[in-house]
């Protein structure tokens, strides 16, 4: 009976140790929980802040200033909504986006001042140099905010701030389940994809979208992917449960790809995209750093400033105000004209710049999909009345200019060609998104962004410091290894071999430069070199040091990096090499070995994973702040 039950016990055992090869609960199985956990979060977050904008923005448009924009995609749910108002009460389109600016301002430069602009940016800087902690007071600061900015006509989109109400519980819920730093990054980016895929509901495109805007380059974040893809799902799921399945834009009909003979003009087309995109953040940031900031006023009116230049503007075009997706719908039916669209794209770009850059809170990514469309919108036209065999559908320019110019200025390709299939329900333009949105982002500089907080690469992220040998070695320099005081053992080049066995024996050295009667570096060798003469019959008599010693000498100075010298060392196949004087390179102060540059990588990477990305003094105070925040909203 013991042998049946021992025999049992074992083959348990077995199946399971087999189950956990197989299925990597520990550590995937955790992190998928976790995400899923955070998705539902996400979902219902972003369900609370559409029915908030949608009542806000129904209150101070319709009802106050008598602006009813037409709808757009499923939103229409009767013939009336294919027609629109333009405002009626004028007086109020000066003073309710004045008042919301107002509004906005006090409250996120009272309480929350990171909270201010888009949040995606927040995010992406969370992840690289916050080690994924966000205070837990943001995501509610940002949202009310944001409905505040978006709600009175602010030009912003729903993505920066749904994108922190989701980042902001995932890092809540990494923080009060003491998880790792890089588990707490993830959950922030999944809790960022959840949000953006209910709101736009786009679930693949919410999940590419968090990994892919970490970075100015083609790099992306893959470790995040599965989390943020469970749940994107999870909380486009749950967003659709209340709100049903539908698609932000419906095209009037089905759009195609005609094959070769339109690439060149959506070459063409791309081509403008890249133009208006340098205009576009550069207008965005110019009216940043050289308008709002150089303001002798204090940041909490400034928004107030911006909602106020805002209101002018639209006095004469109100189509700028909010997020405009129903001008759009009407740019894929053919109905506007080409003079108004090339307008409004302008204009849209001046409306977002003084509506965030003065620090109201919202998203760019609205925006950017609004000047695409009417860029498209226009070119499509034009492209159609000169040459109609080639270009039979001119709305389809309007679906590609969305994708193609966000994709341009965000540096998100695939996000960007795969969100716009998503929210109109439509494949059939793949070949022209993909070709539109690829030269876009090569033809625009990578440090032409909307997302100053990226880096180029992952070895420019301070989230992976610590991950690269080369870029670790790189930072540490040759004086702060070699030992100063460790006497170097010099050979004059003249020194007979007998006296040169002599010295070598009572050395703990390995390699011996050879030196002139001045003192200075004619060559070196090393005990293989010696041990070689020793080995030959020949007769000693008449050699000297010189006779040993192989030239020319690779040499480091202090200020060399530990990469330079470990690639002089691999070069040569040589344990040690020689430390040279800066100002004269032919005498030697000291000798650097192979194993001081490898225990100087150990130490400086033991140091960086302990305290990995450790905020600078000047976020020190944010991050403890996060935290302490984080814990109290927990407990």
């Amino acid at each position: 009976m013991k042998l049946l039950a021992r025999a049992v016990r074992n083959l348990a055992n077995a199946f399971r140790e087999r189950f956990r090869r197989i299925f990597d609960l520990e550590s995937t199985g955790r992190i998928v929980f976790y995400s899923a956990l955070v998705g539902v979060v996400a979902g219902l977050g972003a369900s609370a802040f559409f029915v908030a904008l949608e009542y806000t923005q129904h209150l101070c448009l319709e009802q106050i200033e008598g602006y009813r924009p037409p709808k757009a995609g499923s939103e229409r749910k009767s013939e009336a909504d294919n027609h629109y108002q333009l405002p009626q009460n004028w007086l109020w389109v000066l003073l309710v986006p004045t008042a919301g600016g107002l509004a906005c301002g006090l409250l996120v430069f009272t309480f929350a001042p990171e909270a201010e602009g888009h949040g995606t940016d927040a995010m992406v800087r969370a992840f690289h140099r916050l080690r994924g902690v966000i205070r837990a007071r943001v995501p509610v600061i940002k949202t009310v905010a944001s409905v505040l900015t978006i709600g009175t006509g602010g030009s912003a989109g729903r993505e920066g701030p749904i994108a922190q109400i989701g980042a902001g519980f995932g890092s809540l819920l990494a923080t009060r389940l003491k998880l790792s730093d890089f588990e707490r990054r993830n959950l922030m980016l999944a809790g960022g994809a959840g949000g953006i895929g209910a709101i736009f509901q786009a679930p693949l495109g919410g999940a590419l979208f968090v990994c892919e805007v970490l970075y100015s380059t083609n790099a992306i974040e893959f470790s995040a992917l599965v989390p943020a893809v469970m749940a994107s799902v999870v909380a486009y799921t749950v967003f659709s449960s209340i709100f049903g399945h539908g698609f932000a834009f419906t095209p009037a009909e089905k759009l195609h790809f005609h094959g070769f003979s339109e690439l060149p003009f959506y070459l063409g087309f791309a081509l403008l995209c890249t133009v208006v995109g340098y205009l576009y953040v550069g207008v965005f940031y110019g009216m940043r750093d050289r308008v709002f900031r150089k303001l002798p006023i204090p940041n909490h009116l400034k928004p107030a400033l911006g909602g106020f230049l805002l209101g002018l503007l639209a006095l004469w075009l109100p189509q700028v105000m909010a997020g405009g997706y129903g001008w759009v719908q009407m740019a894929l039916e053919s109905r506007m004209e080409v003079k108004m669209m090339l307008l409004l794209a302008l204009a849209k770009i001046l409306a977002t710049s003084v509506t965030i850059s003065s620090g109201g809170s919202g998203g760019v990514f609205a925006p950017s999909l609004f000047i695409g469309a009417m860029l498209g919108g226009a070119y499509g036209q034009l492209c159609h009345q000169w040459f109609p065999q080639y270009v039979p559908q001119p709305e389809a320019f309007v679906l590609v200019g969305m994708a193609g110019f966000f994709a341009g200025v965000a540096k998100v390709p695939l996000t960007s060609l795969i969100m716009v299939a998503e929210m109109t329900g439509s494949y059939e333009l793949i070949v022209p998104l993909m070709l539109v949105s690829m030269v876009s982002v090569t033809l625009l500089s990578s440090r032409v962004t909307l997302y100053e907080e990226q880096v180029p690469t992952l070895i420019d992220s301070p989230a992976h410091l610590g991950d690269f040998v080369v870029d670790i070695l790189a930072h540490v320099r040759v004086a702060d290894v070699y030992r100063r005081d460790r006497p170097v053992e010099l050979i004059q080049d003249s020194t007979p071999l007998e006296e040169v066995i002599h010295r070598v024996a009572h050395s703990h050295s390995s390699y011996f430069p050879v030196v002139d009667k001045t003192g200075a570096l004619v060559g070196i060798f090393s005990l293989s070199d010696l041990r070689a003469v020793l080995e030959d019959d020949a007769v000693y008599e008449g050699i000297v040091a010189m006779d040993l010693a192989t030239f020319p000498v690779l040499t480091v100075t202090p200020e060399d990096d530990l990469h330079t010298a470990l690639r002089r060392m691999t070069q040569k196949n040589i344990d040690e090499i020689p430390v040279v004087d800066p100002k004269d390179p032919t005498r030697v102060i000291g000798m650097l070995r192979r194993k001081e540059v490898i225990a100087a990588y150990d130490q400086h990477l033991a140091r960086l994973r302990s305290a990995e990305s450790t905020p600078r003094p000047a976020e020190s105070e944010a991050v403890a702040a996060a935290s302490g925040s984080s814990e109290e909203a927990a407990s």
